[in-house]
């Protein structure tokens, strides 16, 4: 169960004793037995104590959008949808995706001018994210002759202003929603294992994010860098060598998954 149901959940529940004649020390206060029976019988915990319909909203980059996933359903936000739709409480998963291959954090940005976004962030009730990567590509390629650690630096306060500028928009349309953003990997493992460079940076750019989210006082950072740092990554990447497979998301919404239901 996702821990702000959880809450919910918890507090009605203390709600329910504190009224419940059962739960009252014993005082020269009469009970019966038989009108509490019926008391109970006549005022059940309703159906919807614990909210049964979920809206989840997707922002963000190719991940976001399922890019590498051959089966078609959607990539990791697919499969949290799929996971979240198991919860015994939860009767059904509104999805809305707004990943967009190729974006980045400027673009991300624009995204959330849109007034369509604006309004299914309101609605939301967890907001799933992925950004950051085609940021590090654009210095990679920009550096492609010549890379070293000192471009990938300079970029990063802007990188970490404009992630700022994300969590400020969103939480200013929805304050309550839960959030949770997953971390960045080195999507040249595979196709350029040489470049070590990029896992420094990978590294340094999720501390930023990560601390970012902790601030924020309601989101998860979800890191997966170790994901794809093994020896098996071939199989958990599409055949680009650079999106994840379907294995590799359904990874990804493992940990998404684990961190809500924590």
């Amino acid at each position: 169960m996702i821990r702000g149901l959880k809450l919910i959940f918890i507090g009605g529940f203390l709600f329910l004793s504190g009224c419940n004649p059962l739960s009252m020390k014993s005082s020269n206060i009469p009970v019966k037995p038989d009108n509490v029976q019926e008391h109970l019988m006549k005022k059940p915990i309703p159906r919807n104590f614990v909210p049964s319909n979920l809206t989840v909203v997707a922002i963000g980059d190719s991940l976001t959008a399922g890019v590498g996933d051959t089966e078609n359903n959607g990539g990791y936000v697919g499969d949290v949808s799929d996971l979240l739709q198991k919860e015994e409480n939860i009767s059904s998963v509104d999805v809305a995706n707004f990943g967009v291959k190729g974006h980045k954090t400027t673009d991300l940005l624009k995204v959330l001018q849109k007034k369509k976004v604006l309004e299914k962030l309101r609605e939301a009730d967890i907001i799933l994210m992925t950004i950051g990567g085609n940021d590090i590509m654009k210095v990679t390629r920009n550096h492609i002759m010549d890379l070293e650690l000192e471009p990938y630096r300079e970029e990063q306060p802007f990188f970490e202003k404009r992630m700022k500028k994300i969590f400020q928009t969103v939480r200013t349309a929805n304050p309550d929603a839960v959030i949770v953003y997953t971390g960045l990997y080195n999507p040249f493992k595979l196709m350029l294992p040489e470049l070590g460079e990029i896992d420094t940076i990978v590294e340094e750019w999720n501390r930023t994010s990560s601390s970012i989210v902790m601030k924020d006082g309601n989101a998860i950072f979800i890191p997966i860098e170790d994901i794809f740092s093994r020896k098996s990554v071939a199989n958990l990447l599409y055949t680009d060598e650079f999106h994840p497979s379907e294995t590799g998301y359904s990874l990804i919404a493992d940990r998404v998954y684990s961190s809500l239901s924590d």
